[in-house]
Formats: C-alpha cells, sequence, structure tokens
C-alpha cells in the first residue's frame, strides 16, 4: 500500500511539473520568434566600383530582402501554430521592418558613391533608375516591383 501511495504521490508531483515545463518551452520559442539579428547586415567589404559590380551588389541585397520577408512570414506562421502572442508578432514584424530599413541605408550609402562616381549623364540616369527600383522591390516584394528591378538593373549593367 505504501508503495502505491508513493507511485501516485510521484505521479502527481510530476504531471503538476508537465504544465510548468510546457509554459517554459512556450517562453522559450516565443523567445526564439522574437529573436531579431540586425548585426548581420552590414556595408560592403569592398565597395562596388563597376556597373557590373554595382548591379550584383543590388541583386545580391534584393535577395536579402527577400529572404527577410520570407523568414518574417514563416516565423508568423509558426507563431500562429505555437499560439498567438501579441508583443511577439510586434517584434517579428518589428525586426523585419528594422532589418529592410537598415538594409535600404546600406544600399543608400553604396549608391550615393556610385553616383558621385558616375560622370555621364545617361549612365547617371539608368543608375538612379536601377538603385530606385531596387529600393520599390525591397520595400514592396511584389512579382511586377521585381520583374522592373531585374529590367532596370539588367539595362543599367548592359549600357
Amino acid at each position: 500500500m505504501k508503495k502505491y501511495g508513493l507511485v501516485l504521490l510521484g505521479l502527481l508531483f510530476i504531471s503538476g511539473c508537465a504544465p510548468q515545463n510546457q509554459n517554459n518551452n512556450l517562453q522559450k520559442q516565443y523567445a526564439d520568434l522574437a529573436n531579431c539579428q540586425e548585426d548581420n547586415i552590414t556595408m560592403p567589404k569592398q565597395m562596388p566600383h563597376s556597373k557590373k559590380e554595382f548591379a550584383e551588389f543590388l541583386s545580391k541585397e534584393a535577395l536579402n530582402a527577400s529572404a527577410d520577408q520570407f523568414v518574417t512570414q514563416k516565423r508568423i506562421e509558426i507563431l500562429q501554430l505555437v499560439g498567438w502572442d501579441n508583443s511577439v508578432a510586434d517584434a517579428i514584424t518589428t525586426c523585419g521592418a528594422t532589418r529592410k530599413s537598415k538594409l535600404k541605408e546600406i544600399g543608400s550609402n553604396v549608391f550615393e558613391t556610385m553616383k558621385a562616381n558616375t560622370k555621364d549623364t545617361e549612365e547617371r540616369r539608368a543608375l538612379v533608375e536601377a538603385y530606385s527600383s531596387w529600393e520599390a522591390y525591397v520595400t514592396s516584394q511584389t512579382p511586377l516591383a521585381k520583374q522592373d528591378f531585374d529590367s532596370k538593373v539588367s539595362y543599367y549593367k548592359n549600357m
């Protein structure tokens, strides 16, 4: 009889801890989803000096923006599966917006350097159009903006 009492007491103790462990796991998942890594968005180690290098820079950063958008969407989807929390959702969307702003800031710095070094009027116009279409694509992430970006960057690179 004593053994049954100890087993019953043990089961009650373990089952009492189960909700606590579940809550700890949920809090860990929330923390993981809300974690924002903005420190991996940095200026390029070597600034682009040619049309081709600048076009490659814009294309690479457009891909990074697309990947960031994908990660943000997946985190929101995971949050819906785990259990919605408004503060975590805000942290996820704020992170995406912060990363996008930082990406655009870096792009702007590189663009201004390229623009200052471009003397030909026609080439400068194409540079501005390519950068502007990149900026629009990074902001909106629509297929039409991507198509416009690809077209203008190709024109600039090949002129």
